[in-house]
């Protein structure tokens, strides 16, 4: 195939971001591009109804259901004319509660969204505490239903140790406080890392114009794009299963926003403070020790993750 004019290279861009953070990670990874003479058109995934930034307590929780089950939310009607020609779709997504966020889980319900994105190719990237398997799969699983492949993921993650970037998270989305403090880090991805992410464009750009992606998961992978913690992909994995039973069990009680779960909501709420300070650490120390018995499988689920097999 022959490689299209670098000057008529066009890529779409979807993201929905409260902190700016995913901007940021999208606008690094794309600005090389664009002065190699492409065309980068952003088009944010906006809600009918705005959350909140900063959450308060209760709100931070109270989407929790929705955002597990994914339960579609109205959002503002996309205008996809502009990008009918676009040669590769980048889709920015942070996971709320092991699920894409509710916008962009609502976007990709939306019909015209699957209209749009039948035959092209993807490109997913995630700004994200740590977790991300559960949402990715989400994700493929949805792109897959409208025919559009998933070339390539991307998932820049905080890196600091699970629990401290529990109490970082807490405090950015709760406290709008993103800068490291006497006894905590910076909360987020680090600016070194939005920096680094830059050097994935160029397999981007190869990539989109030979029309051939075969090779930019694994560039991807190799310049640290994306990486397997396998001790919180078995703390996800199984958390990702109970907490899809808490969401339907609080569900029962009413929509978003209605009173009578309340109480559900903050047994949920007492439970997951329990889960992430009281359990998890035996959890992960449970997990070393049987590594052992466990090195075998999970490279292959290491394998299958990465390299977006199914």
């Amino acid at each position: 195939m022959t490689e299209k004019s670098k000057t008529n290279l066009r890529i779409a861009v979807f993201y929905y971001t409260q902190t700016g953070q995913l901007l940021d990670i999208l606008k690094s990874l794309t600005n090389p591009l664009k002065e190699r003479g492409c065309e980068i058109i952003f088009k944010e995934i906006v809600p009918q109804e705005p959350f909140p930034f900063p959450w308060t307590s209760d709100q931070f929780y109270e989407i929790f259901p929705e955002s597990r089950a994914e339960v579609p939310f109205k959002m503002k009607e996309m205008d996809f004319s502009d990008i009918l020609d676009a040669d590769l779709v980048i889709l920015g997504y942070q996971p709320w509660y092991l699920a894409p966020s509710v916008p962009v889980s609502s976007f990709l319900r939306l019909e015209s969204t699957g209209d749009y994105l039948r035959g092209r190719n993807v490109l997913a990237v995630a700004g994200t505490r740590n977790m991300w398997v559960s949402a990715i799969k989400s994700i493929k699983s949805r792109l897959d239903g409208y025919g559009a492949n998933l070339v390539g993921h991307i998932a820049l993650e905080d890196r600091h140790q699970n629990l401290i970037s529990v109490l970082t998270i807490f405090r950015w989305l709760i406290n709008n406080r993103k800068e490291a403090g006497k006894y905590l880090p910076e909360a987020g991805v680090s600016q070194k890392d939005i920096d680094s992410v830059a050097a994935i464009s160029e397999d981007i750009y190869k990539a989109v114009s030979a029309g051939d992606y075969s090779l930019l998961q694994k560039a991807i992978v190799d310049k640290d794009g994306l990486r397997f913690n396998p001790g919180l992909y078995f703390i996800e994995s199984n958390g990702n299963k109970i907490w899809g039973k808490w969401a339907h069990w609080v569900l029962k009680k009413g929509e978003y926003g209605d009173p009578s779960r309340r109480f559900r909501l903050r047994l949920f709420k007492y439970y997951l403070l329990t889960l992430l300070f009281g359990i998890s650490p035996f959890g992960s120390l449970f997990f070393m020790l049987t590594w052992p018995l466990r090195r075998r499988s999970y490279r292959k689920i290491e394998k299958n993750i990465l390299f977006l097999q199914n």
